[in-house]
C-alpha cells in the first residue's frame, strides 16, 4: 500500500501543490463526508469515530486498531467504533480541525501538529528534552508529568474543544540525508545551507534555521517525492516512517543523534466526551491504555527490524552519534530554549522538571 502511495505521489510530483497535500483516493471518505457519529436513540448504536495519520501496519496504526477493537469489545452493541487511518481523512491538521467540529470523536496525532492548537505542547519538540533511554521517556509520559500536560490541554485555549486522553512515545527521530554529495554529519554546522523537509511547526522551523538549514514545510506523506526530486536535501523522521515510506531509497545517510522523540497525543472532542456516561468514558480510557501497551510492544518488536531494513539498503550509511558529538548539538540549542520558553513560566518550570528526571 505504501509503495502505491509513493508511486502515486511521485506521479503528481510536477505539481508542487499536490506534493504538499495528502493525496486521497476519490472513493475514500474525507472529512467533508464525515458528519459525526449518530446519537444513541431508540437503541441504535452510537458511532465513535477514531482517526490517525500514520502508515498502515506501523506500531502507531497497530495501536489505533487495538484501541478500536478493545473499545468495541467493552461497549458491545451500544456502540459502533470506526477507525480511519493513513490520511483517509486528510492531513493531521485537517483531522484536528474535524475533531473541533465533532466530525471525528477521537484522534491520535503527533505533537508537531497538535501544538498548532495547543502551543504549550511545543515543549515536547525541544531538542534533547528527553534522554536516549526509551523506557525513561515512557515513564515520564505515563507519570504525573504526562498527566499534567494532558490537564494543561484541558485548561488551554481549546479547553472547550479538546480533551486530552493520553501521550504516547513513538520512537526517536533520525536525521536523513541524501548522502551522495554531503559531508559526514557531526555537528549542527553541517546543516548549513541544507534544505530540510519538516512539518509546519514554528519551533522546528526555528531550530533548523538556527542551525543554518532552510526549512521546507510538508506533510510527511510528501517527503519521498520531495526528497527524490531533490527539492529538499534532508529530513527528520522515525525509523518507522523511514522504512514504511521507503525514504531509505532516496536518503543514503541516516544519523541517530537522539535529538528528539516522536510524541503522539490522543485527543477527544471535549463536548462529545463530556456528554458520555462515566461507563463509556472509562471504557475509552481503558482502551487507550490497552492501545498504548500495544504500541510499546510493537515498537520493541518492529523498530529493530526497521533499523536492519534501513541499514541493508543499497548505498546506506547508518551511524549513531557519539556522546561527544551529541554534546555539540546540545550546546547549540541553549539559545533556542531561551527563545522558545521566554515569557512562559509554566513551560520553563515544566521543562526543568522533565529534565530533572534524566539527571
Amino acid at each position: 500500500m505504501i509503495r502505491t502511495r509513493k508511486i502515486y505521489v511521485f506521479f503528481l510530483a510536477a505539481m508542487m501543490a499536490m506534493l504538499l497535500c495528502p493525496a486521497c483516493d476519490k472513493d475514500m471518505p474525507t472529512v467533508q463526508h464525515i458528519t459525526g457519529g449518530e446519537k444513541n436513540t431508540e437503541g441504535k448504536p452510537t458511532e465513535i469515530i477514531i482517526s490517525h495519520s500514520q502508515n498502515l501496519n506501523t506500531p502507531e496504526d497497530l495501536a489505533a486498531r487495538a484501541m478500536q477493537k478493545r473499545l468495541q469489545e467493552l461497549l458491545g452493541e451500544q456502540a459502533k467504533v470506526i477507525l480511519y487511518a493513513d490520511y483517509q481523512l486528510g492531513s493531521a491538521r485537517e483531522q484536528l480541525e474535524a475533531l473541533q467540529l465533532d466530525r471525528i470523536h477521537i484522534t491520535i496525532q503527533p505533537v508537531s501538529a497538535v501544538s498548532a492548537f495547543e502551543e504549550d505542547l511545543n515543549v515536547f519538540l525541544l531538542p534533547y528534552l528527553f534522554s536516549a533511554n526509551a523506557d525513561e521517556v515512557m515513564a515520564v509520559l505515563d507519570g504525573p508529568l504526562g498527566q499534567e500536560a494532558l490537564e494543561h490541554v484541558d485548561m488551554g485555549p481549546h479547553e472547550q474543544t479538546f480533551e486530552g486522553l493520553g501521550l504516547w512515545f513513538g520512537g526517536y527521530k533520525l536525521f536523513t540525508f541524501h548522502g551522495d554529495d554531503h559531508k559526514h554529519i557531526q555537528s549542527p554546522a553541517d546543516f548549513q545551507g541544507l534544505r530540510i523537509s519538516i512539518p509546519d511547526n514554528a519551533l522546528l522551523k526555528a531550530q533548523y534555521t538556527r542551525w543554518g538549514a532552510v526549512p521546507i514545510v510538508a506533510d510527511t506523506i510528501a517527503y519521498y517525492s520531495i526528497l527524490a526530486q531533490q527539492m529538499a536535501d534532508c529530513s527528520e523522521a522515525t525509523a518507522s516512517q523511514i522504512a514504511s515510506d521507503y525514504l531509505y531509497e532516496v536518503q543514503h545517510n541516516i544519523v541517530q543523534a537522539y535529538h528528539s522523540a516522536e510524541i503522539y497525543t490522543v485527543l477527544a472532542n471535549h463536548q462529545w466526551y463530556e456528554s458520555l456516561s462515566s461507563d463509556i468514558q472509562n471504557a475509552i480510557l481503558e482502551a487507550e491504555l490497552y492501545a498504548k501497551e500495544t504500541l510499546y510492544k510493537a515498537l520493541a518488536e518492529q523498530e529493530p527490524i526497521y533499523i536492519e531494513q534501513i541499514q541493508q539498503a543499497k548505498g546506506m550509511r547508518y551511524e549513531v552519534l557519539t556522546e561527544k558529538e551529541q554534546a555539540v548539538f546540545k550546546a547549540s540549542i541553549i539559545p533556542l530554549y531561551v527563545e522558545q520558553l521566554s515569557g512562559n513560566p509554566w513551560q520553563i518550570d515544566y521543562v526543568a522538571r522533565i529534565q530533572k528526571c534524566f539527571t
